[in-house]
């Protein structure tokens, strides 16, 4: 998920700000765009996606974060 400047991982919550080493990269899941961290990569391709989140789910769980 992209919100303003920082990249959130749809499957654990990473932020690009977390780790200026993370890479991301952009999916498409259910007709929405995603961002993975290459860390979650492999959980998805010998997974499923549904280990993947939906945005709305990311900015849930950002906001209880924020909370």
């Amino acid at each position: 998920m992209r919100t303003e400047n920082i990249v959130v991982c749809n499957v654990c919550g990473q932020k690009s700000t977390e780790n200026e080493n993370a890479v991301f990269v952009r999916a498409h899941k259910n007709g929405e765009e995603v961002d993975i961290c290459t860390a979650c990569i492999p959980s998805v391709i010998h997974g499923s996606g549904m280990v993947v989140k939906s945005n709305s789910e990311i900015e849930e769980e950002l906001q209880d974060a924020a909370n």
